[in-house]
């Protein structure tokens, strides 16, 4: 058996070493540019099971589990801080007490904190305009770039070839099979190929006549110079504020903040938005008004590559028997990087997921119109 994966970012490089690990030998990823240089390594690296459906809060747990387990099995590194989402107004804790009822549903045990259980956690927050907020115990942060090369150098030496710099142009298929992936490099030919290109996803396989609602939606972190240890949670959200700013502090000590903002879908990764500092850092001096003090000494850009409903898009894509999908992750892709990799490995080894929950995440839902509404889309 032969598999192509077109991407080498975390969740490609996953489908190959769940693949690897269950036999399949003949593995090729390939990249339009370096391994990781898409959203994988251009995130906060912040991970969480404190979601509102139960699509997330199932396969997060699930891939919260795995990413403990790789500490050992891979010597990767990450640290369960907590999340912390904050709330300015009253009435949104009983959205929080809601919330934390639905967890505790699937065993995951948030939890409601008063104003001064929020100052013991973080006590340089401004707890003035703050009306208490909800705990996500099991969310944390991890070193992502080297968690990254673990898992790559891991899959490398388990035999898998990775090409950098081979962008797939198109698919060609035969019947009811692709046959051919024409890449930068001549043609591949495989007996499985796997999409995980995020969202350059939906234009590859729109070639072979398949639309998928994967668009690439810019953001903007700001990155400061770094300090000592000052937040002790992996994640501040200000869950009031349009747009959600939030904030973390990294391993270097570094602290990144960020918002969503409106912005041009599709705009090159290279694009600047001056404004993206005012809207990102007011609010976030509001909460932490240390922050007045610290100095921003860089701002990247990536994407959250968005589907309508902000869940990804899994499994196969008909009408073709041998065509794979994990893309769409719309800013969670990181984090569900490892139960994706055994996802997309069981439907292809075993026929089917091996968590039934993800069928609801195939294409075939923005068909049906069963979508599966997501409304914490943080990070």
């Amino acid at each position: 058996m032969k598999v192509l994966i077109v991407g080498a970012g975390i969740s490609g490089l996953f489908i190959a070493y769940e693949l690897v690990k269950r036999g399949v030998k003949d593995i090729v990823v390939i990249d339009s540019s370096y391994p990781g240089s898409g959203a994988s390594l251009r995130n906060v690296s912040c991970f969480r099971s404190s979601f509102t459906s139960p699509e997330h809060v199932i396969l997060m747990k699930e891939s919260i589990s795995i990413w403990l387990k790789l500490r050992d099995e891979l010597g990767m590194k990450l640290e369960q801080r907590g999340y912390l989402w904050v709330a300015r107004k009253p009435e949104t804790m009983d959205t929080f007490r809601k919330l934390v009822d639905f967890h505790h549903q699937y065993s995951i045990p948030t939890r409601i904190v008063d104003v001064d259980e929020v100052k013991n956690i973080e006590p340089n927050i401004n707890t003035n305009i703050v009306a208490g907020a909800m705990v996500d115990p099991t969310a944390g942060r991890m070193p992502i770039l080297e968690n990254f090369i673990n898992l790559y150098l891991r899959v490398k030496s388990l035999g898998v070839k990775v090409v950098p710099y081979t962008t797939a142009l198109k698919l060609e298929a035969s019947g009811s099979r692709v046959v051919r992936a024409v890449t930068t490099r001549g043609e591949i030919e495989s007996d499985y190929f796997v999409i995980a290109a995020g969202g350059g996803s939906a234009k590859l396989v729109k070639t072979v006549g398949i639309d998928l609602p994967i668009v690439d939606i810019p953001r903007h972190p700001l990155v400061t110079e770094p300090y000592r240890e000052t937040i002790r949670s992996g994640l501040i959200i200000d869950w009031d504020t349009p747009g959600s700013p939030h904030i973390t502090q990294n391993e270097h000590g570094s602290f990144i903040l960020a918002r969503d903002l409106e912005d041009v879908p599709e705009a090159s990764i290279y694009s600047q938005r001056i404004d993206a500092f005012s809207h990102i850092v007011k609010p976030l001096v509001e909460l932490l008004p240390f922050l007045t003090k610290v100095n921003i000494v860089r701002y990247w850009m990536g994407y959250y590559d968005m589907t309508p409903d902000h869940h990804p898009i899994y499994g196969p894509l008909p009408p073709y028997e041998n065509l794979y999908i994990a893309a769409g992750f719309s800013g969670h892709g990181m984090m569900m990087a490892p139960v994706t990799g055994k996802l997309i490995a069981s439907w292809i080894l075993d026929g089917k997921p091996y968590i039934d929950i993800a069928n609801n995440l195939t294409a075939e839902r923005f068909k049906t119109g069963r979508l599966v509404k997501e409304l914490a889309v943080i990070g």
